[in-house]
């Protein structure tokens, strides 16, 4: 555990570092047309160390301080803060989940929490920062339709492959991974719930985590539904 004065968006802010590893000993972070692209398609911010080498992730306070105080406090300030439930802590064990189960993750250097009630952006996560790839979704778009039949192929044998773990990832699409120069699938964005132990419940929970928009339509969803219950029941 160490404690660290980041600067970034103009302004120097104190975190506590929890599991750090391969930090240098200061560390500067700026936004980039990379951490642009990436926060287009989410709630979360995204910044780059001056080195290139660590990449950022920055959850805000869902509740305003001002408009909703009481929820702020007992949500974002006790819960998430003081006991421990940082969207940062959440997705550095789930990570630790994905690893297991054989996925590819990027390197994680630490998670973050600020207990100073003024620092609206409380939750910090510290990952490697994989420059040569590139978001799941824009590679998806991209391709024809055969190889995007190959790519949902790859996607949902990765699933499968968490499934088989007792895991489900809670917000299943393409841009929470990277693809990389090889074509290998990297998962960055990690949060993860158990399945239900009974086998029975398994696929129905599996299934659920499908969704027409974040699959690009219905039509690779139902391909999606088709391909993990050949894999995960029928395989």
């Amino acid at each position: 555990m160490t404690l660290l004065d980041i600067p970034f968006d103009d302004r120097r802010r104190r975190y506590l570092v929890f599991h750090p590893e391969g930090l240098p000993d200061r560390l500067a972070l700026a936004s980039t047309t990379t951490t642009a692209a990436f926060e287009a398609v989410g709630s979360s911010r995204f910044y780059v160390s001056a080195d290139q080498q660590i990449l950022a992730k920055v959850v805000p306070d869902k509740f305003s301080k001002r408009q909703a105080p009481f929820k702020w406090l007992l949500r974002d300030y006790l819960e998430k803060r003081w006991l421990g439930q940082s969207d940062a802590r959440k997705e550095h064990l789930s990570l630790q989940i994905l690893r297991r189960a054989g996925l590819a993750t990027p390197r994680c250097h630490g998670w973050g929490i600020s207990l100073n009630p003024g620092n609206r952006n409380a939750s910090l996560l510290l990952m490697e920062h994989l420059k040569d790839a590139r978001a799941g979704g824009e590679v998806f778009d991209a391709l024809d339709e055969e190889r995007r039949l190959v790519f949902l192929e790859r996607f949902c044998r990765e699933v499968v492959q968490l499934a088989r773990s007792g895991y489900a990832h809670r917000d299943l699409h393409y841009n929470n991974l990277l693809v990389d120069a090889d074509g290998s699938l990297i998962w960055i964005d990690a949060h993860v719930r158990r399945l239900p132990t009974k086998s029975a419940d398994q696929w129905p929970a599996l299934r659920r985590s499908l969704t027409v928009n974040k699959l690009r339509g219905e039509t690779y969803r139902q391909k999606a539904e088709k391909l993990l219950h050949r894999l995960f029941v029928n395989g």
